[in-house]
Parts: structure tokens; sequence; C-alpha cells
């Protein structure tokens, strides 16, 4: 294992570490953006359907997450313990990113097992990378604000993977007429982009060998989930992430649908917003990481969720008269909650996996990562399959071709309580979780120093 002890990483591990995540963001926002309307506005399906396949493929990867994080951590490999499973969930990113947005098959049978096929492949190649990587920052190195700083980058990358996935997938949805040329040209484009950001991901973190035996079983026992529970920080934070996911699955399934129904602002107006969202999050990381460093990470998140939950809320003034301003103005304030909620909450990960480390004597961030990344999917997974089902109660009338037809009332008021009030509520919930959270700088050091003299 490197030395993880170093006050600063170099910047090419920085940058090499950080720009995985395009390839990461484009796999979850493009898919979770993209896939319901791809499915309610292409191929004539419900969105109930592909809410349901989502959750169904979301809840089978629970169990790959925690095999694949629990694998990692025993691996042993000229290449490390990390490596192997990056360089494998490169390669079946990219195909099943194409699979998805290009089903050779037609049908309502065929459609579906061929979608079910593609979403359990992308499920469990999102997991054989995004799994050991999301363990990596602990490994990397033990500063606390060094932390903070290492994932700046990842977050910038994150704006960047972001960007592509919202407004390069409309535009190049938008260029192909809307309709399944379109999402084809997409997933094509999108697929390269995703294996090339990995595999340079792959290529570039330096080579770690865990400390933990070799052999054994590959799945946690009582024990381990028992040693897990008494990790106070990491179950807040698990609580937390729970929320936070119901938070962005709701938004995920409504936001395109939103822009084009409720707003009537189609794919241009999704494109302003994604640009300016993203922008102002790689904009904002130095200011995120200042604040960090001088009032905790936890009150940096709490102000995160604050401006993000007034964003969520004026989406409620807004309709068809909402011009380029009004969306650029929600753009600035949502992309800048969103900037100090994904740094801090990845560096708070970083953190709880250090501090049980030094408590339980373990190197086993992976089984922690993939615990974290169970709840993640499985909470996702149930807010789109909620919101699924939300939106056909509320009579959410499914399309083919890309058109855009009138929708009743109820459904309208679906999208704006999906894009609105549901995500303000879900983050209300996970700011209590976060407000109980209290491992700083000084506990993480006043652990690391009696372990020290423990030892």
């Amino acid at each position: 294992m490197m030395n993880a002890t170093r006050d600063k990483l170099p910047l090419s591990i920085c940058l090499g570490f950080g720009v995985g995540t395009v390839g990461v963001s484009i796999m979850l926002n493009a898919v979770t953006a993209y896939y319901p309307a791809f499915m309610s506005t292409v191929l004539g399906q419900s969105p109930e359907i592909a809410g349901f396949l989502l959750m169904v493929s979301k809840l089978a990867d629970a169990v790959i997450d925690v095999t694949v994080g629990s694998m990692s951590d025993r691996t042993r490999s000229r290449w490390g313990r990390r490596k192997p499973f990056l360089l494998a969930g490169a390669l079946l990113s990219t195909a099943s990113f194409l699979m998805l947005f290009a089903p050779p098959v037609t049908g309502q049978g065929p459609l579906i097992a061929w979608m079910i096929a593609a979403l359990l492949l992308y499920s469990t190649a999102y997991s054989l990378f995004n799994v050991p990587y999301m363990a990596m920052p602990a490994e990397l190195t033990n500063g606390f604000h060094d932390r903070t700083r290492l994932l700046s980058f990842r977050t910038v990358f994150v704006s960047i993977g972001q960007l592509l996935a919202m407004a390069g997938t409309a535009s190049l949805i938008q260029s192909g007429g809307g309709g399944a040329d379109g999402y084809f040209t997409m997933g094509l484009v999108m697929a390269l982009i995703i294996g090339g950001a990995m595999t340079a991901t792959a290529l570039a973190v330096p080579v770690q060998h865990g400390e933990g035996v070799a052999t054994g079983r590959h799945l946690p026992g009582l024990a381990d989930l028992r040693s897990i529970a008494r990790n106070r920080p990491f179950m807040l934070l698990l609580g937390a992430k729970v929320f936070q996911f119901l938070s962005f699955a709701s938004i995920a399934s409504t936001g395109l649908l939103f822009m084009l129904n409720v707003l009537g602002v189609g794919y241009d107006g999704q494109i302003v917003l994604a640009v300016t969202q993203n922008i102002v999050v790689a904009l904002s990381m130095p200011l995120w990481v200042r604040c960090g460093r001088r009032w905790g990470k936890r009150a940096t998140y709490l102000a995160g969720v604050l401006l993000f939950c007034g964003t969520a809320l004026s989406w409620l003034l807004a309709d068809r008269s909402t011009d380029t301003l009004g969306l650029v103005l929600r753009g600035i304030t949502s992309g800048a909650g969103s900037g100090a909620i994904i740094l801090m909450s990845i560096s708070m990960l970083g953190d709880t996996l250090a501090y049980d480390r030094i408590v339980s004597g373990q190197a086993r961030e992976g089984l922690l990562s993939s615990t974290i990344a169970v709840i993640e999917k499985v909470a996702f997974a149930l807010g789109v399959a909620m919101l699924g089902m939300f939106l056909r109660l509320f009579h959410y009338v499914p399309t083919t071709g890309g058109a855009i037809v009138e929708q009743p009332a109820s459904a309208m008021l679906a999208l704006q309580l999906g894009y609105a009030v549901i995500p303000m509520a879900m983050f209300a919930i996970n700011g209590l979780f976060l407000w109980a959270y209290d491992l700083d700088e000084q506990k993480l050091e006043g652990v690391r120093s009696a372990a020290a003299d423990n030892g």
C-alpha cells in the first residue's frame, strides 16, 4: 500500500483518481434521467414498467455490491486489490450502456427480456468499478483535509460527467430527432466516453495491496455486521444516504418529464439547466473546501442542503412562463448546494472508513463502501419504482417516437410534487441524520492517537 500519511497527494494522483467519476456520473445520471423517458416516449412503455425494471436490477445488485466490496478487500494480484475490478467494470460499463439505449428487439416480451439482461449487466458493471473506487480515498491519504482536497477533484469531474450526462446527451438525442436514432447515437458516444474515463483511472491510480487475509468467505457474517453497526458515524451517514438518494430518485425520475410537460422548455431547457448547475458545481469547489476547513464538513453539508431545498421549492412557482434566466438562477443555487452535498458526503464517507480501520483494526474499506452502495441503490430503486407508480396513479400518458401530448392536470401535479416537494421533504429528513453526525478532525485524531498508544 502506498504511503497514506503524506501531507499532500500529488496532482497526478488527484487527477487520475478523479477522471473515472466522469464515467460513473454518466452511468448513473444518464440512465436515471433518460431511461424512463426513453421507455415512455420512444418505446411506448409505461413509466411504471421502467421504474419496476430499474428497481429489480438495483435490488439484485445489492448482493453484487457486497460481494465485490468484500472480494476487492481480499484480492491479491500483481495489480493490487482494486485495479482488476476497475478494469473489468470499465469494459462491461461500455457494453451495458449501449445495450440500454440501442435495443435490437421489438415487441413488449422480447424488449422486456432484453432490458432485464441489459440492466443486470449495467448494475454489475457499475458495482465492479464504483465499489472499489469509493473505497480508495481512505487508502490514498490519512489527511483529514487532504481527503477533502482529493475529493474536490473528483467532484469537479462529477460536474463534467453530469454535464455530459444531462446536456451532452440531450444535444445528441435532439440532433437525432428525439427518437430511436437520437438515443442510439447518444448511447454509442457516451459508452465510449465511459469506457475511456474509467480505464484512465484504473491505469493512473497506484497499486494498493490489502492488509487482511486473502482467503475465506466473500460475504460478511453476523460478527462483521455487528462491528459495522458499532461505527456510529458510519451508521448516521448511512441513514442520511437513504433519504439523499430517495430525493435524487424523485428528481431524476421526473426531471426531464417536468421540463417537457410542465415548463415546455424541452431538451433545450434541460441543457441550459444542466450546463449552469455543473459549471457552478465545479467553480464552487474551492469555496466548499475552505468552508469545510473553517466550519467543518457537517456544517458545510447542511448549508448545501438549505440551498438545495430552497431551489426545490422554487420549482412550485415555475410554469410555461419561466424563461432562460429563471432556469439559470435555479441552476446556480441548486448547483452550489449540490456541490457542497456531493463533496462533503463523500469526504465524510472517507473519514468514516478511516475511523473504522482505526477502531476495528481491519482493512475493510471495500466492504463498507459496498454497504453504502447497497443502501444507495435500494433507496434509489425504491424511489424510482414508487415514482413510476405515482405517475401512473396520476394518469401520466406514455407516448412513442418522442411525441409530447397534453397531459391531464393530475399528471402535471404529480410531476410538480415529484420534482419539488418530495425531494425537499427527503432532504429535510437527511439533514436530521447529519445534525447528529459528530466525526470531526479532532475526534478522528483522538482515536488514532489512542490506538497508537495501545498498540
